[in-house]
């Protein structure tokens, strides 16, 4: 589990309580669990024909609706208070993640929500080992002027699992709507 982002998630929904959250490519269902053990409704999306990672369990729990699509599929049909989008922007282009997704979900993100946002930095393992994806920097979300401020930054760093000595460094980046 990503422990920093973790903890960096459980903060900003102990400060801010949110009472509904939208997460997008939950994958394990990590992030899904923990902010639906503070009491807030969790919207996942998730695309499981192409990667089955999400727990049954999870589909099933009180407080959480899962969403089988892609994200460039997924039908917003309410506002929420916060977005989860961990370690996905880097599979896309910045074109659709710039111009694209992000005014989308300024629209469906209520007053002074805010997006946690994360991505692997040039020296991450990840990015070594699979070149093609997609860099991105801070400045990236800085030029986000009318739409966003950026409410906090920082890099993190986890290590790999089965991978001795190699170490994962994210980025996250907290947006919140203006």
């Amino acid at each position: 589990m990503d422990m920093e982002g973790a903890k960096l998630v459980s903060g900003l929904i102990q400060l801010h309580q949110p009472k509904e959250i939208l997460d997008l490519r939950a994958r394990k269902g990590y992030f899904s669990l923990l902010a639906a053990s503070y009491g807030a409704h969790v919207d996942v999306v998730d695309d499981v024909s192409a990667h089955n990672e999400y727990p049954d369990y999870l589909k099933d729990h009180p407080n959480i609706t899962f969403f089988d699509t892609t994200v460039e599929n997924f039908e917003f049909k309410k506002k929420y208070d916060f977005i989860i989008m961990k370690h996905i922007v880097m599979y896309y282009k910045k074109e659709y993640i710039i111009e694209n997704l992000l005014p989308k979900m300024y629209k469906y993100l209520n007053r002074w929500g805010m997006i946690f946002l994360t991505y692997h930095t040039p020296k991450s393992y990840l990015m070594q080992k699979e070149p093609w994806l997609y860099q991105y920097d801070l400045v990236d979300f800085k030029e986000l002027g009318g739409y966003f401020m950026i409410k906090d930054f920082g890099e993190y760093r986890n290590p790999v699992s089965g991978e001795k000595n190699a170490r994962q460094y994210v980025w996250y980046v907290v947006l919140q709507k203006v």
